[in-house]
């Protein structure tokens, strides 16, 4: 019963094959970020509290989940890398590009278009902001360049920010791919590593905080790189099939716990970070236990979500936290950041499994658009849905 139910709400890859690992790394990932807003949420909109609401444990862990992007960052790179690096390394068939272009399209915008344009009326309609003044972010927000625009978050739904670097960097997927072309291992990874090390050192010294490049792929790139890096060892030396060790889970116990500590300082974190991820990545691979705990079903079905989750938490708690973070139980900021969640995490996986269900997750299914322009058709001929479909 229980499995079924899991089945349900997994997501449908693209290949077929299914890599729970990923999905638990898309959980810690996702995490993160759910709770950096609520409890920025919870620090702007819910008190007095007792205190500086900084000095609490649950606020200084919380306030860098931000840093949640970034692992998602790798997690792209990763995915993106398979295919073409697959091809070039192992002999699979290439990649159509025509196909991967309008996977990207068939797979990300509907349940995108829908959800701005969902928040777009909410605004206008129960906010009473001018639908006017809305509307060129709405469209630039729907084009993927508001912040290039606009040089700031959306106006419409402030975390799509981060979309739109993704899809900056899928564009330059097919060109960057052109590394697995290199055949020795050894210089190949020389040359992602030696790439990644000139991207942190532009990202330190060349580009501006708060500036339209910050908010741009060129600010992440070696996140995504270390995507590509992570792709190269699973082909190559993991052969898709790690082997496990006690030994990284020691790893595992020992890094993921350091990451918010990491977070706390930029200095520090702006270069330990980024490979302290791609290590703790390994470890979830390789741990023998770690692989385990992140292929656990409710983490993976949850992190499978992640892409609907991420487009509708942070407009679930703003719409909704209004009514419950202006009502503070406790004047302790972590009780009352746990009592917050307690009544806003339900609701946000709630509204987001049915999101997920109704619009996501048929978006998976790349024959989705002919599926649809056939039940169309036997809408209009009268035909029943289920035989103009029993060929897809």
């Amino acid at each position: 019963m229980t499995g079924s139910l899991f089945r349900r709400f997994r997501r449908i890859t693209s290949s077929g094959a299914f890599i729970p690992e990923i999905d638990g790394l898309r959980f810690v990932a996702i995490s993160a970020v759910v709770m950096y807003h609520l409890s920025g949420y919870v620090v702007a909109r819910g008190g007095p509290f007792r205190g500086d609401a900084s000095q609490s444990l649950a606020a200084r862990t919380f306030e860098h989940g931000h840093y949640g992007v970034e692992l998602f960052f790798v997690i792209s790179g990763f995915i993106l890398a398979l295919p073409f690096a697959s091809h070039a390394l192992r002999d699979t068939k290439a990649v159509s590009l025509r196909k991967y272009f309008l996977r990207r399209l068939t797979r990300l915008e509907p349940p995108y278009v829908l959800s701005m344009l969902l928040f777009f009326a909410m605004l206008v309609v129960y906010v009473h902001q001018s639908a006017a003044s809305l509307a060129p972010r709405l469209g630039a927000s729907l084009l993927y360049s508001h912040s290039l625009i606009y040089g700031e978050y959306s106006a419409i739904n402030p975390v799509a920010w981060s979309l739109e670097v993704e899809i900056q960097f899928y564009i330059l997927v097919p060109l960057l791919a052109q590394l697995f072309a290199i055949r020795s291992t050894v210089l190949r990874r020389a040359v992602i590593v030696g790439l990644i090390a000139t991207a942190q050192v532009c990202q330190a010294l060349l580009i501006p905080e708060a500036s339209r490049v910050s908010l741009s792929v060129l600010n992440f790139m070696h996140f995504f790189l270390f995507g590509f890096l992570l792709a190269d060892v699973y082909l190559v030396d993991w052969r898709s099939a790690p082997a496990p060790s006690h030994r990284w889970d020691a790893v595992s116990l020992a890094g993921w716990p350091l990451l918010p500590l990491l977070w706390t300082s930029e200095s520090i974190s702006r270069w330990v970070f980024p490979p302290i991820t791609f290590i703790l990545y390994c470890a979830a691979f390789r741990g023998a236990w770690s692989r385990k705990v992140f292929s656990m079903p409710l983490i993976t079905t949850i992190g499978g979500m992640c892409y609907t989750i991420y487009l509708l938490h942070y407009q679930i708690i703003s719409f909704i936290g209004r009514y419950t973070v202006s009502r503070p139980v406790s004047t302790s900021f972590g009780v009352e950041l746990l009592w917050q969640l307690a009544i806003l995490g339900p609701v946000i996986l709630l509204v987001c499994a049915i999101y997920f269900v109704m619009i996501e997750k048929p978006c998976m299914r790349p024959d989705w658009p002919g599926r649809l322009a056939k039940w169309l058709q036997a809408r209009r001929s009268g035909t029943p849905a289920d035989v103009a479909n029993q060929d897809s």
